[in-house]
C-alpha cells in the first residue's frame, strides 16, 4: 500500500482557527486522537569473517540457499517499526454504545481509498474500496450488515422436544485492535508527483496471548525511543485523512513509557510538547497499488483539489524526502 503525503506548518496561536476552517471544510466535528508510538530498532546479526578455504570444503559450505538469502537480506536497510497503541479510542466504534450498536444509527463512512485494502474486506464500487475508520492509529472496515446473515429456520418446540436455545449472534463490529505494528519506508526517490510518496504497512494487532513487544523481542527489535500524537482527525470527501495534531515527549525518566494506556492517559501533564508554538498538519491518501498510475493519478486528484480549497488557509507542500528517512544509520 502507498501513501501520499502532504504536510504544513499551523502556529499554535492559530491552532482553533485552522481546526474550525478544517472542520467547516470536511462537514463533520474533529475527532480527537491521542496516540503513544513506541519506536524499535533492528540488530542487525554479526557476520563471522569469511575463512580460506580450500575447493572441496567451498563446495560444501555452498549449501543452503535459503539461510543465505536471509542473511543477504540482513545486511540491506533495515527500518525502524512504529508499535503504537490508542490513548482516547480504546477501539469503541461510530454508533458503539457500551460495547452494543446504537439501534438506528449507521456507521459513518471515514476513509475511502482506490484498489484494495490488505487485511479486510469492504463496499468495492468501481475499482474503490470504502473503509469506515474509526481507530485513530489503522483502519478499520465496519460492515454496515452482519457477515453472518440470521438462518431462516426456525425453532418451533414440539411435544417430544424442548427449543432449542439461540446462540447469540456475532457482532458486526471486527476485533478492537489493540495495538497497531507500523512500518515506514523512505519516500520515493526522484518522484515527480507534486506530494510524497512512500510505502506503508499497518498490522493490527488483537490476540492478547502474546504481546507485541516480546513478539519484536524475538525478532531482534528493542525498544529506542518514545513519543505521543496528540491531536485531531477529520476526513474529507471519504479520500482524504486529515490530522492536525502536535508531537509529545513523555517527561524525563518516563521515556520507555508505561504499560498501561490508563496510567499513561492520568500521566498526560507530564508530557512535553516538541515545538509548543508549532502544530502539523498532514494530508494523506492511501493506494492499494502504487503501480498502477490511474490508481495514483486518482489520488493525487484528491489532495491536491483539497490544497487547492485551503489555499490562503496553510501553505501544504511535500516535506524533503530525508526528512521522513526511517532507516536505521
Amino acid at each position: 500500500m502507498h501513501e501520499l503525503l502532504l504536510h504544513a506548518s499551523v502556529p499554535t496561536a492559530r491552532h482553533a482557527q485552522v481546526l474550525s476552517i478544517l472542520a467547516g471544510i470536511a462537514a463533520m466535528q474533529p475527532q480527537p486522537f491521542h496516540e503513544r508510538h513506541r519506536i524499535y530498532k533492528p540488530t542487525r546479526p554479526a557476520t563471522k569473517p569469511a575463512a580460506h578455504v580450500g575447493g572441496s570444503q567451498a563446495v560444501q559450505q555452498q549449501g543452503n540457499p535459503m539461510q543465505a538469502a536471509v542473511q543477504g537480506a540482513m545486511q540491506g536497510d533495515l527500518f525502524y517499526l512504529h508499535l503504537v497503541e490508542d490513548l482516547v479510542g480504546e477501539g469503541k466504534r461510530v454508533g458503539e454504545v457500551d460495547g452494543e450498536a446504537e439501534k438506528g444509527s449507521k456507521p459513518r463512512p471515514d476513509v475511502v481509498m482506490d484498489g484494495g485494502y490488505e487485511g479486510g474486506g469492504g463496499e468495492e464500487t468501481n475499482g474503490v474500496i470504502e473503509l469506515l475508520s474509526i481507530s485513530p492509529c489503522n483502519e478499520t472496515y465496519i460492515p454496515t450488515t452482519s457477515p453472518h446473515p440470521p438462518s431462516q429456520s426456525t425453532n418451533t418446540p414440539t411435544n417430544n422436544s424442548s427449543p432449542t436455545p439461540q446462540k447469540p449472534s456475532p457482532s458486526p463490529f471486527p476485533p478492537s485492535p489493540l495495538q497497531t505494528l507500523q512500518f515506514r519506508d523512505i519516500p520515493l526517490p526522484g518522484s515527480r508527483l507534486p506530494c510524497t510518496s512512500r510505502l506503508i504497512a499497518d498490522i493490527p494487532i488483537t490476540s492478547t496471548s502474546t504481546t507485541a513487544s516480546s513478539f519484536l523481542s524475538a525478532l531482534s527489535y528493542t525498544q529506542t525511543s518514545t513519543h505521543h500524537l496528540k491531536g485531531h482527525r477529520l476526513t474529507h470527501n471519504s479520500t482524504t485523512s486529515i490530522l492536525l495534531f502536535q508531537p509529545c515527549l513523555p517527561a524525563a525518566g518516563d521515556s520507555q513509557g508505561s504499560s498501561s494506556g490508563t496510567k499513561d492517559q492520568e500521566n498526560e501533564d507530564r508530557l512535553h510538547p516538541l515545538s509548543p508554538q508549532t502544530h502539523i498538519l498532514q494530508l494523506s491518501v492511501r493506494v492499494a497499488d502504487g503501480t498502477k498510475p490511474d490508481l495514483v493519478a486518482r489520488g493525487v486528484e484528491a489532495l491536491m483539489a483539497l490544497k487547492e480549497t485551503l489555499r490562503g488557509v496553510v501553505e501544504l507542500e511535500a516535506v524533503e524526502r530525508g526528512l521522513l528517512d526511517t532507516r536505521v544509520r
